[in-house]
């Protein structure tokens, strides 16, 4: 009988009996081992039982891997199957592969979870955010898409891939929002964090906003990430939509040429005056 690793937080699965057992894992942060005999004391027996475990000390990682499990672990039912077992965890595996340590795209991820928590419908904006940071748009649904520009500057100067532009779908926006600091009344990327996950009653929906969310903080602690508040105010009434079709762009004929980036000036550009009416936009905060 295998000894549960001591000190750690872990996960115990009853696994659905005559099912193949899946090759285990180990890295980093995270363990998960499949059919392993244990011996439960409050029920006095051993049984057979798959093993998620986070192997890190580090106090940041022990709390991800805790509040992402919170949700993502009660999508299985009572006796999951291996391949069960194996899909829902694949993502928080990878997750923790590499999660960084340094605080990186706050202000864009603030400027994110800002416009989501201000929507009338929080539920639809989750289910438009992109599932990664690195997909091409930031909210896409319903073939809509919508990028998130955020400054601290007193301009709307840009910066834009040349990709990014580059776009066939007829409801394509740009979101331009002027971001100001006030630490003792604004709020951080955790407080609009905590404010949407309270606000939403989907599990699928507040694990896909955790996997995210740890995916740009990584580790920071919160108390760092608290250190960082901008005023929500400020930002409503200093926020404009603008087209993508408005905006210019070079034409590039030659492949061998990639990773084009511009600087767009959008206050020298004219931004809409309405989004649309029967998509996931329709639902997010337009200044009066």
């Amino acid at each position: 009988m295998e000894k549960i690793i001591k000190d750690f937080p872990q996960y115990l699965f009853l696994q659905k009996k005559d099912e193949r057992i899946s090759a285990p894992y180990k890295g980093q942060n995270i363990r998960l081992r499949f059919n392993i005999n244990c011996k439960i004391k409050e029920k006095d027996e051993n049984q057979n039982y798959t093993i998620l475990s986070c192997i890190s000390s580090e106090p940041q990682t022990i709390k991800i891997f805790l509040d992402i499990c919170e949700t993502s672990i009660s999508q299985l039912g009572d006796e999951p199957t291996s391949k069960e077992i194996k899909n829902n965890t694949d993502i928080l595996i990878d997750l923790f592969k590499e999660l960084p340590n340094k605080q990186s795209s706050i202000i864009g991820l603030w400027g994110e979870l800002f416009l989501i928590a201000s929507s009338k419908n929080i539920t639809k904006s989750l289910e438009a955010w992109h599932q990664h940071a690195e997909d091409k748009y930031d909210f896409y649904d319903n073939n809509e898409a919508l990028e998130v520009k955020c400054t601290t500057q007193t301009d709307r100067k840009h910066q834009f891939k040349h990709d990014q532009l580059v776009s066939n779908l007829k409801d394509h926006y740009v979101v331009s929002i002027m971001i100001s600091e006030d630490p003792a009344k604004g709020l951080s990327v955790v407080d609009l964090y905590e404010d949407i996950k309270k606000n939403c009653s989907s599990d699928n929906l507040n694990n896909k906003l955790k996997k995210i969310f740890f995916k740009i903080v990584g580790k920071t602690p919160f108390e760092e990430l608290n250190e960082y508040k901008y005023d929500l105010n400020f930002s409503k009434k200093n926020l404009l939509y603008f087209k993508v079709k408005g905006l210019s762009k070079l034409e590039n004929k030659d492949e061998s040429i990639s990773n084009i980036y511009y600087t767009i000036d959008l206050a020298q550009k004219k931004s809409v005056d309405n989004l649309s009416n029967d998509k996931f936009t329709s639902y997010l905060y337009f200044p009066n």
